[in-house]
């Protein structure tokens, strides 16, 4: 337990000292709060860009939500559609695609030249819309599909025998149960769109559709103001913690995975021929929005240089850098996430529920603190003592292990704490602690969550633009920062091949490290 609290003091320690450096850095330590702040509002730049942040987070949430809303319960009302579990695995796939590597697609989709072209110029806040619906439409309607699967059975039973009709079971029983979820997903969406940078940066379009995230990033490199940095820096966390306290009132999110078995099949017979038209319609919608820019990229690339750019030397270095960076922050996620879980399972255990939850709140307080405003205050912090880009690979390591961490505490905390509570009597009978109980029964009972966990660690990491924006350079460029450069540089093919390999390397590493680490699990046996 004592392991699991040094982590907690760790990683506290590495997100406060940054901030507090933003503190020191804006005088708001030092007496200066009046003069700080006035020069904030006084700014219209700053004025506009905190504008344009909260008014694209709140266009991308209800456009995703409101269409998840749909398509979800079109899947949950048609679960004889054909091919129903591999496309909503298909759904499953924006989750783990590098966001920079899906605007390629969607500009090729509907883009001025693509193939549904939707406006004049796609850079702007349209862009950014489609990119953010693209990526939380199917995060959103596999959060709420099995709300569908929770409903009793004799809710639509009865709704059969009174005749009810799409409408009214709309109203009566499938409203009444979305709603309890809905205030938690929406500020999910809206906390991820707020905090976007990859979308933003390669589709704002100019300084009138910046946002926080990207002006931060412009501040520190392009402009080099680190005091503007700075007050951005604060303004944004500000803001994503007055969202999360507010999502902490709504605390009920459904699993991620839905339940493929509708448990309820017996009122989808009864539905109207007009109706099941509309949710295959809306199913097939869905399916050709998600799949139509993944599809556009492998097109795009079959039609680059292909041989030219796989022979290149800074496309393998930028492979190498990116493997690197994705497998170590993975495994610092794991090993730190192990000794909180463990440390917090045990004082559960040992009915001490306070130490419990403050070992797993602090695994998951970085994902209130946007990266980049980590980043910036280790950029101030740092900047005095040593040259931050010659450490630029270890520092997107530490910086992306520790967001890492919530996602480890959500896919393997539950399975950590199942074992805890059945086996720990039998463990502290045989004396079984350490490497031997990993070794001999958490492993092998948790093989599968653990696959699970280091693989997204590993790809959310390899297809991070943020971080690497901020510290690399054109030495230490991976393969979505090395995509960037040359969207930046207008070598379209050479992105569009690009951005393909980027896609194949993510999904090949995601299945490999599943499948290896995963293997047979206990259950499976």
């Amino acid at each position: 337990m004592k392991a699991g609290i040094l982590v907690a003091l760790f990683v506290i320690a590495f997100i406060t000292v940054p901030l507090f450096s933003l503190f020191f850095a804006s005088g708001t330590l030092s007496g200066e709060q009046t003069a700080s702040f006035s020069e904030i509002w006084n700014s219209s730049y700053i004025r506009r860009v905190l504008f344009f942040s909260l008014w694209q987070a709140f266009l991308s949430t209800l456009l995703s939500i409101a269409f998840a809303i749909v398509v979800a319960r079109a899947f949950a009302r048609y679960p004889s559609f054909p091919f129903r579990s591999f496309f909503l695995s298909l759904f499953g796939l924006p989750l783990i695609v590098p966001a920079v590597v899906a605007v390629i697609g969607i500009i090729t989709v509907y883009g001025k030249s693509g193939w549904l072209p939707i406006g004049s110029n796609l850079y702007g806040l349209l862009g950014i819309l489609l990119a953010h619906v693209f990526f939380n439409l199917p995060l959103a309607v596999r959060l709420f599909l099995p709300v569908w699967n929770q409903i009793p059975e004799q809710h639509w039973r009865i709704a059969s025998q009174l005749k009810f009709n799409s409408i009214q079971q709309w109203k009566h029983i499938e409203w009444p149960a979305l709603r309890e979820s809905l205030p938690s997903v929406a500020l999910l969406v809206f906390m991820l769109c707020l905090t976007s940078f990859a979308v933003v940066l390669t589709l704002g379009g100019g300084p009138k559709s910046t946002t926080l995230e990207v002006a931060i990033y412009q501040s520190l490199r392009f402009d080099f103001d680190p005091a503007q940095a700075v007050v951005l820096a604060l303004l944004q966390l500000g803001l994503s913690i007055l969202v999360a306290i507010i999502a902490s009132r709504f605390n009920k999110i459904p699993d991620v995975e839905p339940d493929l078995n509708i448990k309820n099949p017996k009122h989808q017979s009864e539905t109207g021929k007009l109706d099941k038209m509309l949710q295959i319609t809306l199913i097939v919608f869905a399916i050709l929005f998600v799949s139509s820019p993944l599809l556009a990229i492998f097109i795009d690339a079959a039609r680059g240089p292909i041989i030219s750019v796989l022979s290149e030397r800074n496309l393998w270095k930028a492979t190498a850098f990116s493997l690197l960076i994705g497998l170590s922050a993975a495994t610092i996620s794991l090993a730190l996430s192990w000794f909180l879980l463990n440390a917090s399972a045990r004082a559960s255990y040992q009915n001490k529920s306070n130490l419990s939850q403050w070992l797993l709140l602090s695994g998951s307080i970085i994902f209130v603190v946007p990266p980049l405003v980590i980043g910036t205050g280790l950029f101030i912090l740092l900047a005095d003592f040593i040259n931050v880009f010659d450490w630029a690979i270890l520092i997107v390591i530490l910086i992306n292990g520790l967001l890492g961490i919530p996602f480890i505490i959500r896919t393997l905390g539950p399975e950590i704490r199942q074992n805890t509570m059945k086996y720990q009597r039998l463990c502290d009978s045989l004396n079984l602690k350490g490497w031997q109980r990993f070794k001999h029964l958490d492993f092998p009972l948790l093989r599968k969550p653990l696959g699970l966990s280091a693989a997204l660690v590993t790809v959310f990491t390899m297809g991070d633009l943020g971080i690497i924006a901020l510290f690399g350079s054109p030495e230490t460029a991976t393969l979505p920062l090395l995509l960037y450069q040359r969207l930046g540089a207008y070598q379209i093919p050479q992105a569009a091949v690009t951005a393909a390999f980027l896609l194949i390397i993510s999904l090949i590493t995601f299945w490999l490290l599943e499948k290896i680490i995963s293997g047979k699990t206990q259950k499976d046996m």
